[in-house]
């Protein structure tokens, strides 16, 4: 229903913005779109885009002076049209980085497995990674250091937000995931902003993968950035986690 109120231009430069926002982390301005050569129109016509993209609830300008970000909004539009539109997959050197690392791995063993793919995920995706095996009360972190990297947490509010979602990880984190998959089927799913139901990281986005492990346990994989993260890449990468876990699972049953 949201789609049907942008125009194809509105729909293009959205996502033109969206794109550079997440290459740069900086505001947008009509000047940067004007200066791609995607648009074949005047710098006007694009800054009036960009202000009734602002009105609809797609962009924030956070300084008068300076460009526009996407709103949560946004991102969640962006998402949906990947999934449903263009599909998630990883290129071949992605899916190889993984399957690479499974060989050395002792496949029989989900919390193994599970160790493996959070890691590599982290280190892939550069973002934080948690693993979780069912009939496990704790979980295997990877990559807090990739989040310390990111500007959005130099901002002390949002560094607080994560130190409190850490000091109280283990009741967070289940709570997270039994409201998260309350209510969706599915192998993967994306909270972003305030879908999360965690204040502690309403400013973040989390893709959420489930899948099959070894000896009837079943795992979980839960990514968590900036919202402002690589969803084509992210996404692709936990959809693949799940569907390789799944495959095993499936052969060692056979």
């Amino acid at each position: 229903m949201v789609v049907r109120l942008l125009t194809p231009r509105q729909h293009q430069l959205l996502w033109r913005v969206i794109d550079q926002h997440i290459e740069t982390g900086e505001p947008v301005s009509s000047k940067a779109i004007e200066s791609s050569g995607q648009f074949d129109v005047r710098s006007a016509t694009i800054r009036n885009e960009m202000s009734d993209l602002e009105d609809m609830g797609f962009l924030e300008q956070r300084h008068t002076s300076g460009g526009r970000v996407p709103t949560a909004l946004a991102f969640r539009l962006y998402v949906n049209d990947l999934v449903t539109a263009e599909g998630i997959a990883i290129g071949q050197a992605l899916r190889h980085r993984v399957d690479e690392a499974l060989n050395e791995t002792d496949l029989r063993d989900a919390d193994a497995l599970n160790r493996t793919l959070a890691r590599l995920i982290g280190q892939l995706s550069s973002n934080l990674v948690i693993a979780n095996t069912t009939e496990r009360e704790d979980a295997y972190k990877f990559g807090l250091s990739n989040l310390m990297a990111i500007p959005e947490f130099h901002e002390m509010d949002r560094l607080m937000g994560l130190t409190d979602f850490f000091d109280h990880f283990e009741t967070m984190f289940q709570r997270m995931h039994r409201q998260m998959w309350r209510e969706t089927e599915g192998d993967v799913k994306v909270m972003i902003g305030t879908e999360n139901p965690l204040r502690q990281i309403q400013d973040e986005a989390v893709i959420v993968a489930r899948y099959r492990l070894p000896r009837g346990h079943e795992g979980t994989l839960t990514l968590v950035g900036p919202m402002r993260m690589d969803y084509r890449k992210n996404l692709g990468l936990m959809t693949y986690a799940a569907q390789i876990a799944n495959r095993i699972t499936d052969s060692i049953r056979n």
